[in-house]
């Protein structure tokens, strides 16, 4: 997991090359207008997943990895807290493929997700997004950029 500000995204484009091309997007696009749905980044695979919700409580939300894509988590706007663990540390359930999607049972530290702000999830870094971060649900537009392993 990486968990660092935007301006220093370009720090870490050697670790995976389809991160220049995210990193192309994020700098040529209004993500304040971008609207909800899918938004292919280049013609490998990647894109972007765009949404807005509200914040929930820790019950209601649960701990996520994926095997096909890294996500790297951008706010446009909102804050929310994102649950953080190793994945070998978690008890696996089943894995949707369609979905590549596996939830998971465990302990997680949390970060706090703010704009300006990213977090990177690597196929063995267990995720838990969307939990508020008070007491009050807030209003978040998020970018989960997916990049294929």
């Amino acid at each position: 997991m990486i968990f660092d500000s935007l301006t220093n995204f370009s720090v870490y484009q050697l670790l995976h090359p389809m991160f220049k091309d995210v990193q192309a997007f994020i700098s040529t696009t209004n993500l304040h207008d971008l609207p909800i749905g899918k938004h292919p980044i280049n013609e490998l695979g990647a894109y972007a997943s765009v949404n807005e919700y509200l914040t929930k409580s820790i019950e209601e939300s649960f701990i996520e990895c994926h095997r096909k894509y890294i996500d790297l988590q951008i706010l446009v706007w909102g804050e929310e807290k994102v649950g953080v663990a190793p994945k070998h540390s978690c008890v696996e359930q089943f894995y949707d493929a369609t979905k590549d999607l596996q939830k998971l049972i465990g302990m997680v530290d949390y970060i706090t997700l703010v704009p300006g702000l990213f977090a990177i999830f690597f196929p063995d870094d267990a995720h838990k997004p969307s939990v508020k971060s008070g007491v009050e649900a807030v209003s978040v537009k998020k970018i989960v950029f997916k990049i294929p392993v």
